[in-house]
């Protein structure tokens, strides 16, 4: 075989393993019902994982502070997410 078909042929599985890897997406497989209050007040963001796509159940992920790592909680755990932020936001506009 011609070496610059090898070479050709090595880029394109290069390329065929970096972009799979890529497409892979990190899923929540199970979750948990309760978080301390004080994990909740340091959550920096977070999202609806959303069973209809390619995870396979529905979860809240979080992501707290530096941990590299997200939370997998219930997600009827939102509507609590959701009320500390705001009652943490409304503590920053009393500070200023």
């Amino acid at each position: 075989m011609d070496l610059k078909m090898i070479v050709v042929i090595l880029c394109l599985v290069a390329l065929a393993i970096d972009s799979t890897e890529g497409g892979i997406s990190k899923c929540c497989v199970k979750t948990r019902n309760t978080i301390p209050k004080p994990i909740l007040v340091k959550v920096q963001t977070w999202y609806m994982q959303d069973s209809n796509g390619p995870c396979d159940i529905d979860a809240l992920v979080i992501y707290v502070g530096a941990w590299k790592k997200p939370i997998c909680a219930h997600p009827s755990m939102e509507k609590d997410l959701k009320r500390i932020l705001k009652m943490k936001q409304m503590r920053l506009r009393k500070a200023y």
